[in-house]
């Protein structure tokens, strides 16, 4: 998943850019359902939701924050990471789910999400968003269009330890996005137990995720040679 210049201005890019644009816009939307559902986020969602509950800030004010700073790292060690993707997810996802969140708040009854009569519907809601919010976040890696700052900076750490698995790099690096999530509840009545579950789940799945969906889009879809 190496960012390549050239390649992003060749022949492939309007293809690598709409599988992008695709990849975070519904990373963004899914979200909105998982945390509606409050049963788990992706690792670093889970981590900015805490700390942005903690700060009293939105989830797109803080997360924009955070990935200034962890722009920074990657502009540092390795700039080749950073494209449209990046500046497309260091901006959108965070307010494309506290749009979408607010919005079924609005739209759907508050009942749905938390009467035992409607805990089919939850568990049904659950299973398809985090399922498909991974499949999104596949996808916009796989486009290779440029890495969120979070995500460059695990790709970076993956480079610096070559003889590790990218995917078992990954799911150390997801699992101590979740360890501060948690750290970050101390001393305060954020509760993350229901969602700790959830998150540690897709910080399981993400690394191979990224790694299937990329031959998938790279064999039918930019129709290349390239391995994930």
């Amino acid at each position: 998943m190496k960012f390549d210049f050239q390649r992003f201005a060749g022949p492939q890019f309007w293809k690598r850019f709409w599988l992008m644009l695709f990849g975070i816009f519904f990373m963004g939307f899914f979200l909105s359902f998982l945390r509606k559902v409050s049963w788990g986020l992706d690792p670093y969602t889970f981590q900015n939701e805490n700390i942005r509950q903690r700060l009293g800030w939105t989830l797109g004010n803080w997360q924009l924050l955070l990935n200034a700073i962890l722009f920074v790292v990657v502009v540092v060690f390795d700039r080749r990471l950073i494209g449209l993707g990046t500046i497309f997810n260091w901006v959108l996802i965070g307010y494309t789910a506290d749009f979408f969140t607010w919005l079924w708040t609005k739209l759907i009854p508050q009942d749905v999400f938390t009467a035992p009569s409607f805990l089919w519907l939850k568990v049904l809601i659950f299973v398809f968003a985090i399922l498909l919010f991974i499949t999104s976040a596949s996808v916009y890696m796989n486009a290779d269009s440029g890495l969120s700052p979070y995500d460059a900076v695990a790709y970076i750490i993956s480079q610096k330890l070559n003889r590790i698995p990218f995917f078992i790099c990954r799911i150390c690096y997801d699992l101590f996005a979740i360890a501060v999530g948690i750290v970050s509840t101390i001393g305060t009545s954020i509760s993350f137990k229901t969602s700790f579950v959830g998150s540690f789940v897709m910080a399981l799945l993400l690394g191979p995720a990224i790694q299937l969906v990329g031959r998938f889009i790279n064999k039918y879809i930019l129709k290349t040679n390239e391995v994930a």
